[in-house]
């Protein structure tokens, strides 16, 4: 991006000017070799406003003051209401208002809200941002505690404007706001507000009295109102008029034959916190010049939040009638439903996520009619705003290095990401976003990188415990040897409830891991075998089976010992020493880990359980195949019993308890309390610390 400080502007942009007059001619240009029709331009008595142009259409934006559009016109007439007197005014120390004219901006509640002139009509910075694409940024705001800033891109080939603001809380505490737009056309032209079904205002409009007032019923010669609309053929008795349309547009038919439309989405559902819960407002003041108004909805910003509002401007030709009864709606309607829709692109071109080169994440969601959509990233909620294009957006800050889920949510409704085919499937379904690390960064053992690689097999078995098929992926180290004389250690990894055999590869990346910890020499080459963690069919569980735990778990330590490691001797170069086997899993899979481990001493010396659903109660009395286990001569050869756990992990008091009891047996284990609750990004830091201790 190429940036403009209004303040201080880089020596690029410096042009030497001698005037000795002021006029809205473009001077020298800013040479732009990067973005097609986007130059720095000097303009109006200020040299670092930014010119959009494709042709056709013009826009000259002025970061100097306000965040303004001083010109938007085609052909060379401009319908903005520009007048002499006030060029090249800029904010002083003594922080007197401005003579502010053109296409303003602002936020609402008017007369509620409290904001510094710093917004209305202090510096802003500037920047390209693209073909025919532009951003100015305010600087942030203490009365109310936001920043804002408006992004502007012309369309190519039309007049389309996308003008969008966001509001960005930057304070401490919530605020309250909403957008407003505050634009100046020529004056002497015909302001046209289609109206809904079922408006609240019997004829369409309020009008502001003196006094601060407003009348719902009134009555003016220069205010025509009928089913469709209601136009204004000229300046009212009351100057100011507010409106609670939901047609999505407005125009205003400027005597230089422009019909100047702005296009922005309403929210029919949502709150207004204007007066009057107005959407649009139309002004009249003394002078020549009109004020139309979008106004957006009610946007209750927690500190950290945004919240952005888009306008499409549309300037399209059309003769300004002679005699001023001779006005036809119908045509100007006519004229805006043929002339100033956006090309349709179906969203295809829409990518999510997109992980940026500062390693910040962008993501994307289409749903142009949903109301409130958020995204939740690792557990943290986050805003979505709807940008120019007509979709959901939201940028993270730039993250460290690892794998992060994420989901929607819309209008409450939680969905996956339909663009992102890397997902968390299972019981809590989730898509993932993996950064990768930049040069210079360590790169973190989940990220695959240039090392040898193992592989993967998919085995379908037959279970003679219990008498259905099987699954279970196996992982084989670089360089397998089928013939090696020793035979390979042996890790059995178990997943956690309502995930299956592909768990610890797609989202725990395990394989990775493994890879990585090998080609560091940290861990021996071994085998992992990743079996079904469902012997007992999940259905069952949802029948509200009290004792579907520990059945499941009897079922899969018969399975593991009668028909997988049988599978592994016939098909592996597998280890038969109880030294060279580990078992260990997550959850209801570290609680299948500590029953196989505990009740078959002769089979695993190596034990682990990760966040576990560990046994509860007496062990004596509750679970005595455990303890039969643990009281025969083979737990005197264990070698590690390790048990982890994060502190904000809901089954923390649970392997607490157990852990109690482990030492009331005097079983001998470790024990370890970590940062982190029940989640991924804990287990895939445990698996290469137990790894690590392994086979020793």
């Amino acid at each position: 991006m190429k940036l403009i400080s209004s303040i201080h502007r880089s020596v690029l942009f410096l042009i030497c000017m001698t005037m000795s007059s002021i006029s809205n001619a473009q001077g020298p240009a800013d040479t732009n070799t990067t973005f097609t029709g986007a130059n720095i331009v000097n303009y109006f008595g200020y040299d670092d406003c930014i010119e959009l142009n494709n042709g056709k259409t013009r826009v000259i934006l002025c970061p100097a003051s306000g965040g303004r559009v001083l010109e938007y016109s085609i052909d060379g007439t401009n319908v903005l209401y520009l007048p002499p007197g006030s060029e090249g005014w800029r904010q002083t120390a003594e922080d007197k208002r401005g003579k502010m004219h053109a296409g303003r901006f602002d936020i609402g509640p008017e007369k509620m809200v409290k904001r510094g002139r710093i917004l209305w009509q202090g510096p802003w910075q500037g920047e390209l941002t693209g073909d025919r694409s532009a951003r100015m940024t305010s600087e942030f705001d203490k009365q109310s505690g936001v920043r804002l800033t408006r992004d502007f891109r012309l369309d190519a080939n039309n007049s389309r404007l996308l003008c969008t603001q966001t509001i960005a809380n930057e304070s401490n505490e919530p605020v309250s706001l909403c957008h407003w737009s505050r634009t100046f056309a020529v004056g002497g032209g015909i302001a046209v507000v289609p109206r809904s079904p079922r408006g609240r205002f019997p004829k369409g409009f309020v009008l502001y009295q003196e006094g601060e007032s407003i009348t719902i019923d009134a009555d003016d010669p220069n205010i025509q109102v009928s089913d469709e609309a209601v136009v204004v053929m000229g300046p009212p008795s009351s100057p100011k008029l507010g409106f609670d349309s939901h047609a999505g547009w407005l125009a205003y038919l400027a005597p230089t034959d422009q019909l100047f439309v702005k296009r922005y989405r309403t929210f029919p559902q949502r709150a207004y916190n204007e007066f009057a819960s107005l959407t649009a407002s139309v002004w009249y003041p003394e002078g020549d010049m009109v004020e139309v108004e979008p106004i957006g909805p009610a946007e209750e910003l927690r500190p950290g939040e945004k919240a952005n509002f888009t306008e499409e401007w549309w300037l399209l030709k059309h003769s300004f009638p002679s005699n001023i009864e001779d006005f036809d709606f119908s045509a100007i309607k006519r004229k805006v439903e043929r002339n100033s829709r956006p090309p349709s692109n179906g969203m295809r071109d829409v990518v999510s996520p997109v992980v940026n080169p500062d390693q910040s994440v962008t993501f994307r969601v289409t749903g142009q009619n949903a109301t409130q959509v958020r995204v939740r990233i690792t557990n943290r909620s986050h805003r979505m705003e709807l940008n120019q294009g007509g979709v959901w957006e939201y940028q993270t800050e730039p993250l460290p290095p690892g794998i992060y889920e994420y989901t929607f949510e819309i209008d409450g409704v939680r969905v996956t990401d339909p663009r992102n085919r890397e997902i968390k499937k299972w019981l809590n379904c989730a898509s993932m976003v993996e950064v990768p690390a930049n040069p210079g960064q360590i790169a973190p053992l989940t990220q695959q990188q240039a090392v040898p690689h193992g592989t993967l097999h998919h085995h379908i078995y037959s279970s003679a415990s219990g008498g259905q098929p099987r699954s279970a992926v196996i992982y084989t180290p670089p360089g397998y040897d089928l013939k090696a004389a020793a035979g390979y250690p042996l890790v059995i990894l178990l997943h956690g409830n309502g995930d299956d055999q592909t768990a610890w590869t797609e989202v725990g990346r395990a394989n990775q891991i493994i890879d990585n910890l090998i080609h560091q020499k940290k861990i021996a080459p071994m085998l992992v075998a990743m079996p079904y963690g469902h012997p007992i069919p999940l259905s069952e569980k949802k029948r509200g089976s009290d004792d579907y735990r520990i059945r499941n778990n009897r079922a899969m330590t018969a399975d593991v010992v009668n028909d997988l490691l049988p599978l592994l001797t016939r098909n592996y170069n597998v280890g038969q020493k109880p030294t060279q086997r580990a078992i260990v899993g997550l959850s209801m899979g570290g609680g299948q880990a500590i029953h196989a481990g505990l009740s078959h001493p002769e089979l695993f010396e190596w034990v682990g359980a990760f966040s576990a659903a560990a046994p509860e109660g007496n062990l004596r009395e509750q679970h005595p195949d455990l303890v039969a286990g643990a009281d025969s001569d083979a737990n005197e050869n264990r070698q590690l019993l390790w048990i982890a756990c994060g502190v904000d992990d809901s089954l923390l008091d649970r392997n607490r308890k157990f852990v109690a009891e482990l030492t009331r047996l005097n079983i001998s284990h470790q024990f370890e309390e970590t940062q982190g609750g029940h989640s991924w990004t804990v287990w895939r830091d445990y698996l290469p610390i137990f790894l690590e201790k392994l086979f020793r």
